[in-house]
């Protein structure tokens, strides 16, 4: 089983993921629960867009190292009934995905990767498919013992898409204790501790499905009722911006390398445990971190106009990204890379807007320019063909897009100067 079938399993899940989220949302209504913001809920499903996407590159590369290191170096033949080597496989996957995900909440560099996923001050089913672009560079590390164990590449691969999937329900707060599962499974109310930024739960219940392994290893902690939980990280994000999201903490660290005086805080800083900095960085920069007595979600509230015009082009952004993760295979990788590139701008163009940048149409006229270059380069290189009909759909689009552009911003431009005077 290569990437792609893996991340097929991924495409397939993609209607089943946005109709359980419709879901949710209707109960959060019907319950009259504001678990959910649209800036917090698009931002989250942007970084999830740009992981899947990127994925397709990351993913062949960290299976064609498992695929080597399994054909080099494993140690014989799992000489088992079938069964028990997918039973296997699953439970062991899951052991060394607590031990990836552990590390990544100790580790500095590692804690650079997965901060993605913790970065959202709410709690829900967007929240679940918010994860980061960065994560393959050292996480294929932790899964190596599988492939010298003899696990073959193709039931890797699966395993690893059915661990991902399972996670995807324990992100609500609309499930309460499930009583005798708790013991043994990763839950919605054991999860939902591992995503507090409260002192008590910091950096407990690392279980991908089975919460066993908190449990044996004293990192887990139950979710308790005289506590209400705070989600978040304590060095907030503040930015609807998925690039941003991704690049912070790198960010944070390189800049405490170079303004660290001693030579070994500089290499050190990247592999120590997660929130270290040289005393004499911290001193002359010290950062701004959450107070959780008078907590605050991040918000900034745009014009309605505005609002609607970020949803129309987030959805089409992802209808785009689902169409791409349909075809990828049928193209070198480089149409993929292009495609990718053009969502990230898009992706970073609704972040800007979200944020109410005052330019924010400079961005957008852009990313239609670069939309419509795109479009005329993969036709030009017979990647990518068009009907008259969906030319004209095109056509449409653009023409649709820039006139409702022209509309906002005259009528912000005039909101503005009538708040002036």
């Amino acid at each position: 089983m290569d990437s792609q079938a893996q991340m097929n399993y991924i495409v397939y899940a993609i209607p089943v993921f946005f109709g359980l989220i419709f879901i949710e949302l209707l109960a959060s209504g019907w319950r009259q629960r504001t678990y959910y913001r649209i800036n917090d809920s698009i931002n989250s499903l942007s970084t999830g867009m740009l992981s899947i996407t990127t994925g397709v590159i990351s993913k062949a590369a960290t299976l064609g190292i498992y695929l080597f290191a399994y054909e080099q170096w494993r140690l014989g033949e799992l000489d088992i009934p079938l069964l028990w080597v997918w039973i296997i496989a699953f439970v062991a996957y899951d052991f060394c995905y607590y031990w990836a995900h552990r590390l990544g909440h100790e580790i500095n560099i590692l804690w650079a990767a997965h901060l993605v996923h913790h970065q959202s001050e709410e709690y829900n089913l967007t929240t679940a498919l918010r994860q980061t672009s960065t994560g393959f560079i050292f996480g294929w590390i932790f899964y190596l013992p599988m492939a010298l164990a003899g696990i073959p590449p193709s039931i890797f691969a699966a395993v690893a898409a059915m661990n991902l999937l399972y996670q995807f329900w324990v992100h609500t707060r609309h499930i309460p204790k499930l009583g005798p599962l708790e013991w043994i499974f990763v839950t919605p109310s054991n999860h939902r501790v591992h995503h507090a930024q409260n002192q008590r739960y910091l950096d407990r219940n690392y279980g991908g499905v089975f919460i066993l392994w908190d449990r044996l290893l004293g990192t887990f902690a139950e979710e308790s009722e005289q506590e209400k939980i705070i989600y978040g990280v304590r060095k907030p994000l503040a930015s609807w911006n998925p690039l941003w999201a991704n690049l912070q903490h790198y960010v944070q660290m390189y800049q405490d390398a170079r303004h660290a005086n001693r030579w070994q805080d500089r290499l050190s800083i990247w592999f120590r445990p997660t929130g270290w900095r040289p005393d004499d960085v911290a001193k002359r920069y010290p950062l701004q971190r959450t107070d959780l007595d008078h907590f605050t979600a991040f918000d900034i509230k745009i014009p309605a106009s505005l609002a609607f015009y970020v949803v129309f082009q987030f959805v089409l952004t992802v209808v785009l990204t689902t169409w791409v993760m349909a075809v990828s295979h049928l193209h070198p990788l480089w149409f993929t890379a292009l495609l990718t590139s053009l969502q990230a701008y898009s992706l970073f163009s609704i972040g800007y807007m979200l944020e109410a940048r005052p330019r924010f149409v400079h961005h957008e006229k852009w990313r239609m320019a670069l939309s419509a270059g795109t479009a005329l380069l993969l036709v030009a290189l017979e990647q990518l063909s068009f009907s008259t009909t969906g030319w004209l759909w095109l056509l449409g689009y653009f023409v649709f897009s820039s006139a409702w552009l022209t509309r906002l911003d005259r009528g912000l431009a005039l909101r503005s100067v009538a708040s002036r005077t």
